[in-house]
């Protein structure tokens, strides 16, 4: 019963670290305003999840993208939020 027990678990080990995710893939790029300023601390988030980042000082933002995601929304105070799709790009 041990025997079996121990074969159990290797073999669900090796299915679980053999069986890869999904490669994810890094969307970046720069959110200004109309004039072409950077709007520092704009969210970036992928539409329906909980993933997000907000920009840094320059406006600029790098997300972490699952291979389903397909939309992006930009959210500013006092701006409205625009949805992007996002393709295959990786500068957004």
């Amino acid at each position: 019963m041990k025997k079996l027990f121990t074969l159990l678990i290797s073999g669900l080990f090796c299915c679980l670290v053999l069986t890869s995710p999904a490669q994810q893939r890094t969307v970046k790029g720069k959110v200004t305003a109309e004039d072409g300023s950077p709007l520092p601390g704009a969210s970036v988030s992928i539409k329906g999840t909980n993933l997000g980042t907000i920009t840094d000082a320059e406006g600029d933002y790098s997300l972490n993208v699952p291979p389903d995601a397909a939309v992006l929304v930009f959210s500013f105070i006092g701006y409205t939020s625009a949805e992007v799709i996002i393709g295959s790009r990786e500068v957004i």
